[in-house]
């Protein structure tokens, strides 16, 4: 995503509770993510946990995607 993406989002979450909401989970998903990631092992309930997070991070970086083509689409006259 470039930077222009990044100000257009940051534009859009701010009148945009699911946009704003979509963000935080996404950051919050990659942080538990790379804090799994740096373990040595994963128990087997861990590896599911990351499996998931992945999973709903992917879900919510396709909605982020979704919600950012709708803004840019020209609106119909």
């Amino acid at each position: 995503m470039n930077d222009e993406d990044r100000k257009l989002l940051e534009t859009l979450a701010a009148d945009n509770p699911e946009l704003a909401r979509l963000l935080a989970d996404h950051q919050a998903f990659e942080e538990q993510l790379q804090e799994l990631g740096g373990r040595r092992y994963l128990s087997d309930s861990e590896r599911v946990q990351m499996a998931r997070l992945k999973k709903e991070k992917l879900r919510g970086k396709d909605r982020i995607h979704q919600i950012l083509a709708e803004a840019r689409r020209p609106a119909s006259a």
